[in-house]
């Protein structure tokens, strides 16, 4: 018998992307923060103004304060792993939504050409598009895209439900519990 060979995934996010995700889990944390300070614990109305918590599944519309700060700095802890040059992996439900957001915002802010002169400075790359390779590559499942449909929403509250979407994953290390969150 030979040796065994582990393989190893070639994922990796181009310069484009990494730097469209970076900026973009930081403005969606921004505008989360934003959401709670003008709106403190009022319930989402998606027919008013909204800078972050409309883009959410509707079943978190009635969630507190409490739970819209953490996930706030489900968005803050994606943007730091950027900034670290880390993946960002995501550990908990929250931050599998955080990063189906975030995706989305950095995919159409290049298909709409609607970034900085910093992202138009760093070299193109064939694979700077394929948005499906990032959420592929940086999600083992995406269970959270059952809280987006009301068919499979309720089913998906039944066993993930919203009070346990900051809990680290099977599998995942859990983040410092003291790192806290913005003033």
């Amino acid at each position: 018998m030979g040796d065994v060979i582990e393989f190893v995934s070639r994922f990796f996010l181009t310069d484009r992307q990494r730097e469209l995700m970076r900026i973009h889990a930081w403005v969606c944390a921004d505008g989360a923060y934003d959401d709670i300070e003008e709106r403190g614990d009022d319930p989402v109305d998606t027919t008013e103004w909204w800078y972050l918590f409309d883009q959410l599944p509707e079943c978190t519309y009635d969630e507190s304060v409490t739970w819209m700060r953490q996930m706030a700095r489900s968005f803050d802890d994606l943007a730091e792993d950027l900034d670290a040059g880390e993946l960002p992996r995501p550990r908990t439900m929250a931050e599998q939504l955080a990063l189906l957001i975030v995706i989305a915002q950095a995919a159409a802010a290049l298909s709409d050409a609607e970034y900085g002169e910093d992202v138009a400075a760093l070299a193109t790359h064939p694979q700077d598009g394929d948005w499906d390779a990032v959420s592929d590559g940086l999600m083992d499942d995406r269970d959270a895209e059952v809280f987006y449909h009301p068919a499979t929403a309720i089913q998906g509250l039944q066993v993930f439900p919203c009070h346990t979407w900051f809990t680290a994953r099977v599998g995942e290390d859990p983040r410092d519990p003291h790192r806290g969150f913005r003033p």
